[in-house]
């Protein structure tokens, strides 16, 4: 047998022992190909997100052999780590613990997004004692890697000091940054359940408000004893509740309050605002047939509740349906638009104030309108002059007039009509603010 082939030739015993060492490594990876299937399963069985990462963790700890572990997840404020997770001796201790972003091997490692194997923190000016300060725990040897979802670090992991004394290498840094990568996978399963779950609590929530208050809206329209008078109205909040509203009262077979009024802003604070506004408004309009004086009185007491700068623009009027006069006063809000039977149209601009809600003492106007038969009364809200269409134009007082004057039918048609046009003006965007019409004919 030539030399160089006694050299490469290996004995019985030493080709066991390969082999063995071979078998081993593999046994390992399998080991490890398992933890991970584990883990997989343990992500899929609750969304609840400390109990779930506390379960991943305990399997990364048991595989990665070390004394403990834990996982710290940014602040709201992005500047900072808050320990989720700690699991050890000390682990009740630990979780106390919070650090600056590039503080510590943890912070550094929130702050560059990469891996770390630290052999000896003795040896490593990064490492910060604040954690063994506080929980009398020696830390040797630290593993570290980042939480990561769509490259964007969210938290930092840690398991800490090897059960056999040997630092830890690369082949457990390759293992364990597969670890963070699930409870990383795990954390944002459960942030978007979470999500899904609080958006799906909130559109009930919005689903119920909208119900509460569509019941403050009247549910019917005034069947009066005058068959010459008609009214109609409509309101579509730019939200699933809204600050738009009319109400009517109505005093006698032949005497109609009506009112129509917008909180300012728009969505659930505009709603629950409006909602006390017009059981307020009833109780007031009880108490005089004048609508300077109704108003008067509403704005004094909410000026007194006024909370976070909100008020109201309100018209309210009474109309006579035996003689066509309607007295009205008007608070901040767009006019009163008259249209008579001759398709002439105006604005009646007198009797107007400040909105409600906004200086205490206030002396309001009130002005009055002879009807003549077929002449509409509306009222709109500036959601409708507002409205944008795609480049940006609003639909403006001058083209709500303009739709008015050429409209014809009833009151309810003039109503549809003008909405309709409206939201075919603003097709393509995002309705913005509510939209309410009100008009009233006397025949």
């Amino acid at each position: 047998m030539a030399e160089s082939e006694q050299e490469n030739f290996l004995s019985p015993s030493q080709a066991s022992e390969d082999s063995s060492q071979e078998l081993d490594y593999l046994r390992s990876k399998v080991s490890d190909l398992s933890s991970l299937i584990e883990t997989s399963i343990i992500i899929n069985s609750t969304l609840e997100l400390d109990a779930l990462v506390r379960l991943v963790m305990e399997k990364a700890q048991s595989v990665m052999k070390a004394e403990a572990s834990f996982v710290m997840l940014l602040n709201k404020e992005g500047d900072g780590l808050e320990c989720t997770v700690a699991l050890g001796e000390v682990g009740d201790q630990v979780k106390k613990i919070q650090l600056k972003i590039g503080e510590g091997i943890a912070g550094w490692v929130a702050q560059h997004g990469k891996p770390q194997i630290v052999p000896d923190v003795s040896n490593d000016p990064r490492f910060s004692s604040k954690t063994d300060n506080s929980t009398g725990f020696q830390t040797r040897s630290i593993l570290a890697a980042p939480l990561m979802v769509k490259d964007k670090v969210i938290g930092v992991a840690e398991v800490i000091n090897p059960l056999d004394g040997k630092p830890f290498d690369n082949d457990d840094l390759d293992l364990f940054s597969t670890f963070c990568r699930q409870v990383a996978m795990a954390i944002e399963n459960t942030r978007m359940h979470k999500l899904k779950m609080e958006q799906q609590r909130l559109q009930h929530e919005l689903e119920s408000a909208k119900i509460i208050q569509e019941s403050f809206m009247p549910e019917s329209l005034p069947n009066l004893a005058n068959p010459q008078f008609s009214i109609a109205a409509k309101s579509l909040p730019a939200a699933m509740v809204g600050g738009d509203f009319y109400d009517f009262i109505e005093f006698d077979s032949n005497t109609l309050g009506v009112a129509v009024g917008d909180v300012t802003g728009k969505g659930v604070p505009a709603a629950l605002y409006m909602a006390r506004l017009v059981s307020d408004f009833r109780q007031h309009a009880q108490r005089s047939r004048l609508p300077s004086v109704v108003f008067e009185s509403l704005n004094r007491l909410l000026v007194e509740r006024s909370r976070r700068g909100m008020f109201v623009t309100m018209q309210y009027g009474i109309l006579n349906a035996e003689d066509g006069k309607f007295v009205y006063s008007n608070a901040g809000h767009i006019p009163y638009i008259r249209i008579s039977n001759k398709l002439k149209i105006e604005l009646l601009s007198g009797a107007k104030t400040i909105p409600l809600g906004i200086a205490p003492e206030l002396e309001f106007e009130q002005a009055s309108v002879q009807l003549k038969k077929g002449d509409f009364v509306v009222s709109i809200t500036d959601g409708i002059i507002e409205a944008k269409n795609r480049a940006g134009e609003e639909y403006s007082l001058n083209r709500t007039l303009d739709m008015l004057s050429k409209s014809k039918g009833t009151a309810e048609e003039m109503v549809e009509s003008l909405i309709a046009d409206v939201q075919a003006f603003s097709e393509g965007t995002d309705q913005h603010d509510d939209l309410t019409v009100l008009a009233m004919q006397w025949n």
